[in-house]
């Protein structure tokens, strides 16, 4: 009985002191992803609250010698519901192509408490450009809806040995929701995939909402500086024979229409940079949240209803003269492979050495929205799946410098919905003066970012445009009435007069118009509104 007593005992003591003040503080959400150099690699992780934390890594789990401080960012006052401070630390110094190891370690209570995560391990990828690559593909991956999908990548994470994953667009649905839970709940259960392998992301329209706040600061991409920066949503990066663009589509989207040129400025630079590597990187994969083309029933920006397609005015022109392979999207709740297409046109129904770029739509992994559903078929459409390709994911991977393999996986089904080889042997650029050196009227007009002009310009040129119809309607109406005088039920036209008291109201042609009024005028009386009559003898009141 005693023992039983002190038990219980023991157990009460452990509980309140978990949730007092003295509770200890333990990093959770814990993810990767590639720094601004080769040999960096980025930790992030989440606390209640502010304690000293750091990283120790190494090539080995007995011998993480070295050690890396963190900064901290806060989420904003309305993640009431969240761990909202924000770690990240600078892994250093990285040998390419080698496994290490990697431990949060947190001291707190003035140096009488410390807590530690688990000890992750990720490999760096291999420097070597001739080589194979293999990655993982997805957008729209909710933390409810995807269930069924987690363990499916972090089987095939697990088994297989890919480079990296891209997470193309809309995290959680939404990672603000509920006060931010949405989202610790959403980084937590992708802990065991982004501990161990680069988790990289491209911001989709689910990321909006707060200033896209949470996008910001939970995650960090090469070159955005942190928390992210508006205008540097948009990042390369190299592995193997790929040169890896992800590009914010959501810049259409938002009222500072800055940033649409500011990505489309460092888009064309990037491109041309990467086009004078192709020898040693011939490949040229670009990834954006929203497609620039889609067959879906619905009146996504892609479908080209209401005022559309304002990504692929964006950057269609772009990526065709620039030479980009394939561009990786998400958005569309539904799987979709397109053939060559460019300006509508289907280049050729085949992926041998295509002369365009080829689109696929892999938005399926699981949001907890409904389907969308595909609507009729377009002539650049080669393969599509809606309610089949729910939970699904894709796998890219780059066999060689000419060769390059695709499939989409089903959870559901535990199958291949679709795969597809795509050869290239003539990578490069689609125009001439591709690098525009010549000068403004000597270059190709993709050269120079076009006229931004999205939603939010339709919008006003719209109310400008309503605004100048009322207005004269407002002038031609009231020029009329003053051409057409009316009197009793008779309006006279043209230079008739208008005789008071007459049977015959007008000296000339007249109307008889039903709806003709007698004038009447407001008179403010002892703080009263008196309506009187034209005909009225009147009394100045002073």
């Amino acid at each position: 009985m005693c023992a039983l007593l002190s038990a219980v005992f023991l157990i009460l003591a452990t509980q309140l002191s978990i949730s007092g003040v003295d509770a200890l503080d333990v990093p959770e959400q814990i993810h990767i992803s590639f720094g601004d150099r080769p040999d960096i690699m980025v930790v992030m992780w989440s606390c209640k609250s502010h304690i000293t934390c750091h990283v120790a890594y190494g090539t080995s789990a007995e011998n993480m010698t070295n050690h890396s401080t963190s900064h901290t960012s806060t989420l904003n006052l309305d993640s009431w519901n969240a761990l909202k401070i924000i770690y990240r630390a600078e892994l250093k110094g990285l040998s390419a192509g080698r496994r290490h190891f990697y431990q949060v370690r947190c001291t707190q209570n003035g140096g009488q408490g410390h807590t530690n995560s688990s000890v992750f391990s990720f490999r760096t990828p291999d420097a070597k450009t001739d080589r194979q690559a293999k990655f993982l593909m997805y957008g729209d991956l909710g933390a409810v809806g995807g269930i069924p999908t987690f363990p499916a990548l972090l089987d095939d994470v697990t088994k297989n040995n890919y480079d990296a994953v891209w997470h193309v667009g809309d995290f959680g649905y939404d990672l603000h929701s509920n006060g931010g839970k949405v989202g610790d709940d959403f980084m937590r259960k992708i802990e065991a995939i982004a501990a161990r392998i680069a988790y990289m992301t491209s911001p989709g329209n689910h990321e909006l909402e707060k200033d896209m706040h949470h996008y910001r600061v939970r995650f960090s991409m090469p070159g955005g500086g942190w928390p992210m920066g508006h205008d540097r949503l948009w990042y390369s990066v190299d592995i193997g024979p790929v040169h890896f663009i992800s590009y914010s589509t959501e810049v259409f989207f938002i009222e500072n229409q800055d940033y649409v040129c500011k990505q489309y400025d460092w888009l064309l630079k990037d491109l041309i940079k990467a086009n004078q590597n192709r020898r040693s990187r011939p490949w040229v994969v670009a990834m954006g949240h929203r497609p620039m083309y889609c067959s879906n029933k619905n009146i996504d920006d892609c479908t080209g209803r209401i005022l559309g397609y304002w990504v692929k005015y964006g950057l269609e022109d772009l990526f065709q003269a620039q030479g980009v392979d394939l561009v990786l999207q998400a958005h569309e709740h539904s799987y979709e492979r397109l053939w060559p297409v460019y300006d509508y046109q289907v280049m050729a129904k085949n992926y041998l050495d295509p002369r365009a770029p080829v689109h696929v739509i892999s938005g399926a992994a699981g949001c907890g929205e409904n389907v969308d559903y595909m609507g009729d078929p377009k002539p650049w459409s080669a393969f599509r799946a809606d309610t089949a390709s729910s939970h699904s994911y894709g796998r890219l991977i780059v066999v060689n410098r000419t060769h390059l393999l695709f499939e989409q996986v089903s959870v559901d089904f535990n199958s291949t919905i679709d795969k597809f080889w795509l050869v290239q042997n003539n990578h490069g650029p689609r125009i001439g003066n591709w690098e525009c050196k010549d000068g403004y009227y000597n270059n190709h007009p993709t050269c120079k970012c076009p006229l931004p002009f999205h939603y939010v310009t339709v919008a006003v040129f719209g109310g400008v445009f309503i605004f100048i119809v009322i207005a004269m309607s407002i002038y031609f109406c009231t020029k009329c009435c003053h051409i057409c005088q009316c009197c009793q039920n008779k309006c006279c036209t043209g230079s008739a007069k208008c005789y008071t008291g007459s049977a015959k109201c007008c000296d000339s042609f007249s109307v008889d118009r039903g709806f003709c009024r007698n004038r009447s005028r407001l008179k403010e009386t002892s703080s009263r509104f008196k309506l009187l009559d034209d005909d009225e003898e009147e009394d100045l009141i002073i």
